[in-house]
C-alpha cells in the first residue's frame, strides 16, 4: 500500500517561498528510483506552498522522510510554521487513464 506525505510551509516572504520551491524540486528530483511515485507542488498563496508526495511502501517512506527532514534543517528556510500529515493511501483513481 502506498504512503503519502502532505507538507504545508508558510514562509515569511514570497521570495523565500520561491526559493523553497526551487530547493524542493531539485532535492525531490534527486530521489528518483528511491520509491517516490508522485510529487505535487502547489502554491497556496504568495508565501505558502503545499507538497504532496506518494511513496511506494512504508520502508521507503520512512527513509525518505528522515532524509528530507535532515535536508530541510540544513536549508535554513525562513519559516513561519509548517504542517505535516502522512499516512496510507486508502483509494486512488486516475481519471486520465480510465
Amino acid at each position: 500500500m502506498s504512503i503519502f506525505r502532505n507538507v504545508v510551509l508558510n514562509l515569511k516572504t514570497e521570495q523565500e517561498c520561491d526559493r523553497a520551491i526551487g530547493l524542493y524540486k531539485e532535492q525531490l528530483s534527486s530521489l528518483t528510483g528511491e520509491g517516490i511515485e508522485n510529487v505535487y507542488i502547489c502554491r497556496l498563496s504568495k508565501d505558502s506552498v503545499l507538497f504532496f508526495v506518494t511513496i511506494d511502501n512504508e520502508t521507503n517512506a520512512k527513509r525518505i522522510f528522515e532524509t528530507m527532514l535532515a535536508w530541510r534543517e540544513k536549508q535554513n528556510l525562513d519559516l513561519i510554521d509548517s504542517l505535516v500529515l502522512d499516512g496510507e493511501i486508502e483509494w486512488h483513481k486516475n481519471f486520465l487513464n480510465s
